[in-house]
């Protein structure tokens, strides 16, 4: 999981069933360990996105209409030390509204630290006591580094996220900064020196949608009529390319 190889291994993977032409459709997910571990210009990361192109080229050469989108964008998320740039939300609401008053989740998490100590710009703030919500949440958006609350509804609406599994609160960090619930909670040694870089907030949402192909006069009107999604590049690769 923390090698650039996995990445490049399933390129190659792909290329081969192509040339073998034992395949009709691929799908090819890779990692971002290099993005979250370099930023533009690093040479770490020039060599891997070389590596990557002459490797999507060659997909191209065999005939492959490729579509190549991201999950998310990323930010480095790093104060002028080096060292992460982070709100332990959990930590500063319970300061001020007493032990256990509040529970927060990341739902960053996940078992591959070395990408970003389980740190992202998005959490779900939950109440443990009886305290007034709109108190909590104005407490949460004076923070420094946060950009946005909104309470759970409002979060489901405008984000499409399932009600029933929506806290009572959501925080968004600012493009700079992640939030935390505690700092037992996240392990940041994996990070092995390298600035932190990850995701999660509003200023991630814009990637690359690039396709090999020009598309029709429908999907290209489509683009610019409403907002395109990375999940729509399956429809403008299977439907829209010419």
């Amino acid at each position: 999981m923390y090698s650039p190889d996995l990445s490049l291994f399933v390129l190659d993977a792909g290329i081969k069933l192509l040339e073998l032409e034992r395949a009709e459709l691929l799908y090819l997910s890779l990692s971002d360990l290099v993005q979250h571990a370099h930023g533009p210009g690093d040479a770490e990361a020039d060599a891997f996105h070389s590596a990557v192109d002459a490797r999507v080229g060659r997909l191209a050469e065999l005939g492959a209409v490729v579509g190549l989108i991201a999950d998310h964008g990323m930010n480095d998320k790093t104060n002028e030390d080096g060292t992460p740039r982070v709100v332990f939300l959990e930590e500063e609401l319970n300061r001020h509204f007493g032990p256990d008053s509040v529970r927060v989740i990341c739902p960053i998490t996940d078992p591959f630290v070395k990408h970003h100590g389980a740190l992202g710009s998005f959490v779900r703030i939950y109440l443990r006591e009886k305290l007034e919500l709109a108190e909590v949440m104005e407490v949460a958006a004076a923070l420094p580094g946060i950009a946005l609350v909104l309470d759970g509804k409002s979060a489901a609406t405008r984000y499409q996220m399932p009600l029933d599994r929506e806290g009572d609160f959501v925080a968004i960090g600012d493009t700079h900064t992640v939030i935390g619930s505690c700092r037992a909670e996240h392990d940041l040694a994996g990070l092995n020196g390298h600035r932190l870089r990850s995701h999660g907030g509003l200023s991630e949402q814009i990637v690359p949608f690039i396709l090999s192909h020009p598309v029709s006069e429908a999907y290209r009107e489509i683009s610019e009529n409403r907002r395109v999604r990375n999940f729509d590049i399956f429809d403008f690769a299977l439907n829209g390319a010419q």
